[in-house]
């Protein structure tokens, strides 16, 4: 549908920016309040410290595709949730960490440039429907400040609103994609904001986009009866899709033969379920209902994650009592998909989609969107549609400030003091032994400041330094899998006394990796042995710090020969050590043994390496990390470095797609100017 002849470029343009800008002030608000409002649970543990190295890495020079300071979570790309390939995500991050913001700031800021995104690209939505400038103002501010956006995605989740801010864009690209009336060039539209969506970091997202496409396809083919009116949304997609190929790519290569794909909780596609029972809360916020948590148990809780505004769902209601057939007949697309998104949100998951209730922010954005057709349908003053917008604002700020936002998710009580490194040591490679940190850590059992010793989750890369653990839902390292880490980065405690008591020695498991460090919580009585290899190097009240006798072990190493194989002792110099390179000279002796080479780092599929500029072949130990076998008298410079398939086969997608994109445009610009 094409946008009404009066509603001029510049005043979408102003009134998108306007719309943002009020939510910019709400959350202003909010936080004036609660300064602490976007700062909990994952994003303390997981994106906050994450996003810190992606700065550090392009600071450095070197796309994030791999970080050093997490074996676990050393696959930034594959992790996906952290935009990785995202060029606003990035470039958010590398402007936000320019400013000398406290933690809890840098969060902030990172919300609210994503909630400005998606409350613009709903008001232009709604625009796009020919709905007033007041009524889509009221759209934004559902699609923006809805319960389940500030409670879960602006202030936890940050990937899910890294991946739904872009897509009222890209479902306003595919509108326009779809109109007739447009070029022939219209399947240009939705091509980036696919791109942003994709690359956004959260699969939900990527599954609510498909859904809305189908959606659209079928509504066409029922309004237009030609299979032909679907190649410019079909196009469009492609190229969305190709420009992203490198994000989900790298995520489909990770989470093959991952800990994610290989679990089996059963239980957790029970949780997160919206219940028939909280269904008033639309209405009303506080109304109380039974969740099942992520224990699967049943919690009384306020439906704070329905909060809407209170307009929309009281609108909706006097459309199909007052108007009845009327609205029902010129919307009965958008209800048919509202029922469709509702069910989705209370019923069972399926496979690595689960937390049903994740469906949400669509919902919330179809009922904002119904609300506004059914107000517009009254022909309503503009005095009386400015006053809805008010009514929604002010039932949102009433409800975050009387309501907790946090949902009961952890809240650690972290400091600045987590960006230096002491009392541990950068060169070292630790392994950390602490609880499940959203019991032993949350503010609530421990006050007291923590993560200086023990750094849970992925804090230690606020530092730069090297722990195994680290914060992964996907875990798909191969560390991940054989030491038992848990999502929040914890080993299971009967691993932990394995490795400790049996593999720390100077021929264990745990020196072949290359660990000289091990960090010990307080309450734990674990120790590694022997004695005599490990020394206590601190000792404080949140834990203990262990270091090997005689030094950081080396990067990379020649093995040394065992019963069964002989191998020769190469000579190791490390020249060079970046995210994704690793440059040495290698001597290895002439003899009639070769060598074989460890390096100290996660392994992942798509290490190249090349000595003297021919290529060998790079293996693994157990899939825990690199390994070089080399020919006796083989000596020069060896190079390693990370150029994974789905890098190069994803770029390549990308770069014909944008030169699609660029040729296409050009054109589309010549014929609009003749």
């Amino acid at each position: 549908m094409s946008e009404p002849g009066q509603a001029t470029r510049r005043g979408n343009f102003l009134g998108a920016i306007g719309a943002g800008a009020l939510v910019l002030g709400f959350c202003g608000l909010l936080l004036w309040h609660d300064p602490g409002l976007f700062w909990n649970d994952d994003y303390e543990i997981s994106i906050l410290p994450v996003f810190a190295d992606v700065a550090r890495s392009w600071s450095e020079g070197h796309l994030p595709l791999l970080s050093p300071y997490s074996w676990v979570c050393g696959n930034l790309a594959g992790e996906y949730q952290y935009g990785t390939f995202s060029l606003f995500v990035n470039a958010a991050v590398v402007l936000i960490w320019k400013f000398p913001l406290p933690f809890a700031g840098q969060a902030a800021a990172l919300s609210m440039a994503h909630l400005f995104v998606l409350a613009a690209g709903a008001f232009l939505l709604a625009r796009g429907r020919c709905l007033t400038t007041p009524l889509a103002t009221m759209v934004a501010l559902v699609a923006a400040l809805n319960g389940w956006i500030i409670c879960w995605g602006a202030t936890d989740w940050f990937g899910a609103l890294g991946a739904f801010a872009w897509l009222p864009w890209a479902w306003w690209g595919m509108e326009r994609a779809l109109d007739p009336a447009r070029t022939k060039w219209r399947f240009l539209w939705p091509a980036p904001f696919v791109y942003l969506l994709v690359t956004g970091g959260f699969p939900y997202t990527v599954l609510m986009l498909a859904l809305l496409a189908v959606w659209l396809a079928v509504k066409s083919l029922g309004e237009s009866r030609r299979l032909s009116s679907l190649w410019p949304l079909a196009l469009g997609l492609a190229l969305g899709f190709g420009l992203s190929a490198p994000a989900w790519l790298a995520l489909l290569d990770y989470v093959h033969g991952s800990a994610r794909r290989e679990q089996a909780n059963a239980g957790a596609h029970w949780q997160w379920l919206v219940p028939p029972a909280a269904l008033p809360g639309f209405l009303w916020p506080a109304w109380t209902a039974r969740w099942a948590d992520f224990l699967t148990r049943p919690v009384p809780r306020p439906a704070v994650e329905l909060a809407c505004g209170s307009v929309p769902p009281l609108a909706l209601l006097a459309g199909l009592i007052f108007l009845r057939r009327p609205f029902v007949r010129r919307m009965k697309w958008e209800l048919g998909l509202l029922v469709v998104v509702l069910l989705l949100a209370m019923l069972p998951s399926a496979n690595v989609f689960r937390w049903s209730f994740r469906w949400l922010p669509l919902l919330h954005l179809l009922l904002a969107l119904v609300a506004a057709e059914a107000l517009a349908q009254f022909r309503l003053s503009a005095v009386w549609r400015w006053f809805f917008v008010a009514v929604v604002f002010g039932s949102f700020l009433i409800t975050y400030l009387l309501l907790p936002t946090n949902n009961g998710v952890p809240k650690y009580h972290f400091g600045p003091s987590l960006t230096d490194p002491q009392p541990l040591d950068p060169a070292r490679l630790y392994l950390s032994v602490y609880p499940p940190p959203e019991n032993a850590y949350r503010v609530k059992n421990h006050p007291e400041p923590v993560g200086q010793v023990m750094r849970p989750g992925s804090t230690s890369m606020w530092a730069g330094v090297r722990l195994l653990n680290g914060y992964s839902p996907i875990r798909g390292a191969g560390v991940g899998r054989a030491f038992a880490f848990s999502t929040h980065g914890e080993i299971d405690l009967g691993m932990a006394d394995y490795l400790l008591g049996y593999e720390a020695g100077p021929k264990g498991l745990l020196k072949t990796i290359g660990v000289d460090g091990i960090l010990v919580d307080r309450k734990s009585a674990l120790a590694p042995k022997p004695a005599s290899e490990w020394t206590l190097a601190h000792d404080e009240a949140e834990g203990r710090v262990y270091h090997r006798v005689g030094g950081a072990l080396p990067r990379v190493r020649s093995a040394t020969s065992s019963p069964n194989e002989k191998r020769a002792q190469a000579r190791v110099i490390l020249l060079g050590s970046s995210r994704a390179k690793i440059v040495a000279a290698v001597d290895v002796p002439a003899g009639r043994d070769p060598a074989l080479l460890f390096f100290s780092q996660p392994y992942f599929d798509g290490y190249r390496a090349t000595i003297k500029g021919q290529r060998v072949a790079v293996g693994s130990y157990h899939g825990l990390f690199p390994t070089i076998e080399l020919p006796p008298g083989t000596h020069g410079r060896l190079v390693m470095t990370y150029n994974p398939w789905w890098l190069i086969i994803g770029g390549t997608a990308a770069a014909i797609s944008l030169l699609v994109i660029l040729i296409s445009g050009i054109c589309g610009l010549r014929s609009r100017a003749q």
